[in-house]
């Protein structure tokens, strides 16, 4: 993992415990940032430091260097990926780039010039998912949509959700995992979903949906991160289909998602069976549960 760092960032994350380091901050000639423990931290050479000047400043050749060792040197074979503001590295590493973007057309052509990269590490944390599938996934399989801010755990939930979904109930699981984040695999490299899934990689939504639903015939979808009434409108057609979905979305709590059209439209119309709302001061934790109709059935 991180096998693309500069040779002095690697050396300082030996002195932390890589296992609560959830984002990498690395910004020309700025301090790199840590997410160390839900906390941001300057990053030292000596692991996590106390003063700006002691922090680790990389270079534009060192983000550089980040970016082709992530493309196998080859940038034009992630041309597609940069596009969209982000790589996946090689153990499912998504890597957000901020920069120059250039435009054809009236659509992003490719990212030049980048100068910050906020690098977000996967964590496979098996049992993370239990307390929902506890509640909600006992007695079957149902639609749900899991809620929360960036970098509060939704990805780790959705992985180890599948994983356990697919070891108690013989359905097909397709998971369309458009960054390699949630099933990760490359080379001898692989996350644990558990069986029975197969897996779409790299692909938009609505072109995964529409070939999948058609032609591998899923029981239940799984998804990360839906945005807008394009996306919102793929799955509730699934399920109206009689396809479960199980997806996330970037909400800071129910009633904010309730006030985006595209949501509140599913809410009404009872497309998902419950909602389940993370905690927004704490990595992984379920603050909130609610049913398909709105109703509060967990937390205060």
């Amino acid at each position: 993992m991180l096998e693309f760092l500069t040779e002095e960032l690697r050396a300082a994350l030996m002195h932390v415990n890589i296992n609560l380091v959830y984002e990498l901050r690395v910004r020309a000639g700025k301090p790199a940032l840590v997410n160390y423990k839900g906390n941001y931290a300057l990053l030292g050479r000596r692991g996590i430091a106390d003063k700006i000047s002691d922090a680790i400043r990389c270079s534009y050749s060192d983000i550089e260097s980040i970016v082709y060792k992530v493309s196998e040197y080859s940038v034009y074979s992630v041309t597609e990926q940069m596009k969209q503001g982000f790589l996946t590295g090689a153990c499912g590493e998504r890597i957000g780039l901020a920069g120059s973007f250039v435009y054809e057309n009236g659509a992003p052509a490719a990212v030049k010039e980048v100068t910050s990269l906020n690098i977000r590490i996967p964590h496979e944390v098996k049992g993370s998912a239990s307390f929902i599938f506890e509640q909600r996934f006992l007695q079957g399989v149902e639609s749900c949509l899991i809620l929360s801010p960036p970098g509060r755990g939704k990805t780790t939930i959705l992985r180890d959700l599948t994983r356990l979904i697919a070891s108690k109930y013989l359905i097909n699981i397709l998971v369309n995992d458009e960054r390699n984040e949630i099933a990760a695999a490359y080379k001898d490299f692989s996350l644990d979903i558990g069986p029975f899934c197969d897996v779409i990689r790299y692909a938009y939504k609505r072109d995964a949906l529409a070939a999948a639903v058609r032609t591998m015939r899923p029981d239940l979808i799984v998804m990360d991160e839906l945005a807008g009434a394009e996306e919102v409108g793929l799955c509730t057609a699934c399920i109206r289909s009689g396809v479960n979905v199980v997806a996330s979305a970037h909400f800071k709590d129910f009633e904010s998602m309730k006030h985006s059209p595209a949501f509140s439209a599913a809410l009404k119309e009872g497309a998902f069976a419950s909602y389940i709302v993370l905690d927004s001061a704490s990595v992984g934790r379920v603050s909130y549960i609610y049913d398909g109709a709105g109703r509060c059935v967990f937390g205060q």
